[in-house]
């Protein structure tokens, strides 16, 4: 059966081929055209060089379409294949697919702007600007830019795949660490429709991976003797410390106990969980240990750069102590706390918080610190 037109479709339809004819289509009204042909496949991919693109043919009773030219800046680049309500033409009658933007950079992506002159049976032609884009064979669905040190929350790196027709015979992983690393196989079996990588399986034991690093994922798309990749850059950021609090101990009732969770000085009759200690110093309800190597870093710099890896590391490498009768200025320590939290499910459950102190100041009377300022961060690490 014919594809006929609705006569306020036609109208409106081939008006607009009409508008845009050469100047050699014959100026007859609108509605006694007959008929065009308007182009389907409109978006194709970089590995579609060879591809049949379909057009429809639309006409009134009585009449035909008999012929479809592919026209490019003004000259004809294909004659289309008519087949009874259909036509066909080849992408390759596009040329190669480079495109140039304003900066003249060259791609292989873009758009091709052609225009479809349609010969019909009754000596009219018609006419219709179409464009055909060139896109990306493969492109990421989810990408995200970083993950944290062992942190063993699900992050999905995914892609996607697509072509109008062409076959993809495979998608290969690709893999290194840092810019100046070497890529090295995956023997991960993607799928070549679209798959996924969960970035809190990476090894970072394998890769030697570490915080401050960059991992690329490069996943190659082949199709015949085509190619195209794509690359995820995902930076190892570390698990940092919460925001930083400070906070003043001293002598004074009121002032000498403090709880490090709340941020809060322990009210009469509760026991914080840090507590001015005579002479001068602390004690916490946990171990702790002062920090002696500082990497080559001032004690501010120690504290703004460090994360919860490192206190970890120091705090298990160190002398654990429970009090220190004196603080002085810069005064480094790390600590490992259990505290119980009742999670959203109303369970309470253990958490491991590592902290870091820093003595900013202290205050002297009679030669004796009697208070001393200092800032504090902590947080848990995730891992798997």
């Amino acid at each position: 059966m014919k594809k006929h037109f609705k006569s306020i479709s036609l109208c409106i339809l081939i008006a607009v081929g009409f508008s845009s004819c050469t100047k050699e289509d014959n100026r007859l009204d609108p509605t006694d055209v007959g008929g065009y042909a308007s182009l389907t496949d409109r978006t194709i991919s970089v590995f579609d060089t060879n591809a049949e693109l379909n057009l429809n043919l639309f006409s009134k009773s009585g009449v035909s379409v008999d012929a479809v030219e592919i026209q490019q800046d003004g000259a004809v680049i294909a004659n289309a294949v008519v087949s009874g309500e259909t036509a066909t033409f080849n992408s390759s009658s596009l040329g190669a697919f480079v495109f140039v933007d304003e900066d003249t950079i060259s791609h292989d992506t873009g758009d091709f702007p052609l225009f479809i002159s349609s010969t019909l049976s009754n000596g009219n032609k018609a006419g219709d600007p179409a464009t055909i884009s060139v896109v990306d064979a493969i492109s990421f669905d989810e990408e995200p830019e970083s993950v944290k040190f062992m942190d063993s929350t699900t992050t999905i790196l995914s892609y996607t795949t697509f072509t109008q027709s062409a076959v993809i015979d495979s998608v290969t992983l690709y893999m290194k660490k840092n810019e100046a690393g070497t890529y090295t196989m995956s023997d991960l079996a993607l799928d070549v429709e679209g798959d996924e990588i969960n970035l809190a399986d990476i090894d970072y034991a394998a890769l030697n991976a570490k915080p401050n690093d960059t991992l690329y994922y490069k996943f190659v798309a082949s199709s015949g003797s085509l190619n195209q990749a794509i690359v995820a850059k995902i930076a190892i950021l570390p698990q940092s410390f919460g925001a930083a609090t400070n906070a003043i101990l001293s002598t004074t009732t009121g002032m000498n106990e403090y709880n490090l969770d709340s941020g809060e000085y322990a009210i009469a009759g509760e026991t914080g969980e840090i507590r001015f200690k005579d002479p001068s110093g602390f004690e916490l309800a946990n171990d702790f240990v002062k920090v002696t190597d500082l990497m080559g870093m001032t004690p501010e710099e120690y504290f703004n750069n460090s994360d919860l890896m490192m206190a970890e590391s120091a705090y298990d490498s160190g002398a654990k102590v429970s009090s220190v009768a004196n603080v002085n200025e810069g005064d480094i320590f790390v600590y490992k706390i259990t505290r119980q939290i009742t999670n959203e499910d109303d369970v309470v459950e253990d958490f491991v918080f590592y902290g870091i102190i820093k003595v900013d100041s202290t205050t002297v009377v009679n030669g004796t610190v009697n208070s001393f300022n200092f800032k504090y961060a902590e947080g848990t690490i995730v891992r798997g």
